[in-house]
């Protein structure tokens, strides 16, 4: 049974208008799915996936209804960002010419036509007008400029970027960002909202001394296997980057669930293995061993040729700085097959006046925004072999495509520029 307030019974009873009842009835179902008492106030920051205004087909309202509400002058009651479209046939932003492919055979994304309509402008203008920052990212934090502080309440979307939230910012969320939770400024209190869940339950260890990216990487997809819900505390770990915390998190949440983590003396909730745990011993202890590293490296590999027909990099979305390091690799050199680096919207204006884009148009590589392969619709003609330096692009790509036999050649970021030079793929794991 869900306790509301004063106020919040009075706009479940209509009193404040058509669209707050129905978010608050959206999050009162949440609740009861849940198993929540009440409600949290937040904040922080929210983000969630649009255009649509909710996940949920009979929460959803027509977009007449959002103009008015807009023109009421309603706003986000938090600082709201937007997350990248998840559904099917979403176009970049940038570089979209360069999309010489079509979705599921309908539409071609280079078409100026489709572009235009597929960027759902009307609703983007109106969110704008609520004081959405229209990111577009499903690494929005890291260009959002403005991030929550440890202790927050935020109500966040995507799989990297709930446990950056939770463990990296020590702020809190559930994967429950939506209209509703921007809105309202409210969410349903539990699981990671509640301080008693945050502790970890897990201990994890390691035989290698996990340091580069590929190993991040793998090293999460092994982790998220093995902790399903659970929430681990990581050690024999190297420091980890930003990049490399962004490939620990969507690998972690894809090969599981795991949205909250600890890597003691690295986040902020966990200065000591004993604060990780809260003081208890660990129900569990891991050991990610070297054969278990091995044997998820060989599970994101799904390739049976070794001849590499585009390479495909950017999930999460690149930050300014895997753009700054990807130019210089690439300076001075030519690729043999199509090479498309994905980044966010943002960062495109910054990388074109840095002279990355021109670095990477000269080199045969096309600098695009705001999608990811997986959420296209398809690839380009004629590509049977495309090679990935993401767990999660692995994992979810050849999902999509089930009916194409997509092989998929994964490794480091390094193993692809080769490919990418090459058209052959030399990968392992070493």
């Amino acid at each position: 049974m869900i306790f509301l307030t004063d106020d919040e019974q009075r706009m479940l009873q209509g009193e404040k208008g058509h669209i707050p009842r129905l978010c608050l009835q959206y999050l009162v179902e949440m609740a009861e799915v849940a198993g929540a008492e009440k409600l949290v106030d937040l904040d922080g920051t929210g983000d969630f996936h649009t255009p649509l205004t909710a996940a949920i087909p009979q929460y959803e309202f027509p977009l007449e209804e959002l103009e008015q509400l807009v023109a009421s002058g309603a706003t986000f009651k938090i600082p709201t960002f937007a997350n990248k479209s998840p559904f099917y046939e979403l176009t970049p932003m940038h570089g979209w010419e360069h999309c010489h492919m079509l979705t599921y055979g309908k539409n071609a994304h280079d078409d100026p036509c489709f572009h235009e309509n597929a960027m759902h402008e009307e609703y983007y203008t109106l969110y704008r007008k609520m004081g959405m920052m229209t990111t577009h990212s499903c690494v929005s934090y890291l260009t959002a400029s403005y991030l929550p502080t440890i202790g927050q309440h935020c109500s966040w979307n995507e799989s990297s970027a709930i446990p950056y939230c939770n463990a990296v910012l020590g702020a809190r969320t559930n994967i429950d960002g939506s209209f509703a939770t921007c809105f309202l400024g409210k969410a349903v209190y539990y699981d990671m909202h509640v301080t008693e869940n945050r502790y970890a339950t897990v201990l994890v260890e390691t035989e290698r001394l996990i340091k580069s990216d590929l190993e991040w990487d793998v090293f999460g997809f092994a982790v998220g296997e093995e902790c399903g819900l659970a929430i681990p505390c990581l050690t024999g770990t190297a420091k980890p980057t930003t990049t490399q915390l962004c490939k620990l998190n969507s690998s972690m949440n894809t090969g599981g669930a795991v949205r909250m983590y600890h890597i003691p003396g690295s986040t902020p909730e966990a200065l000591t293995l004993e604060m990780a745990f809260g003081n208890k011993s660990p129900r569990q202890v891991i050991m990610i061993d070297e054969d278990d590293l091995k044997k998820t490296y060989d599970t994101l590999n799904y390739h049976t040729s070794d001849v590499v027909d585009m390479v495909y990099l950017g999930c999460p979305h690149l930050n300014i700085v895997d753009l700054m390091l990807l130019a210089r690799k690439l300076e001075g050199r030519k690729c043999k097959i199509p090479f498309w680096i994905m980044s966010t919207p943002w960062l495109y204006d910054v990388a074109k006046n840095l002279g990355y884009v021109r670095i990477f148009e000269a080199a045969g590589a096309h600098l695009m925004t705001g999608t990811c392969m997986a959420a296209m619709g398809g690839v380009p003609t004629g590509v049977k072999n495309i090679a990935v330096d993401s767990a999660k692009q692995s994992y979810y790509i050849t999902g999509c495509y089930p009916d194409d036999s997509l092989q998929v050649c994964y490794g480091s970021q390094d193993n692809c520029i080769d490919a990418a030079l090459t058209g052959r793929w030399r990968g392992e794991w070493k």
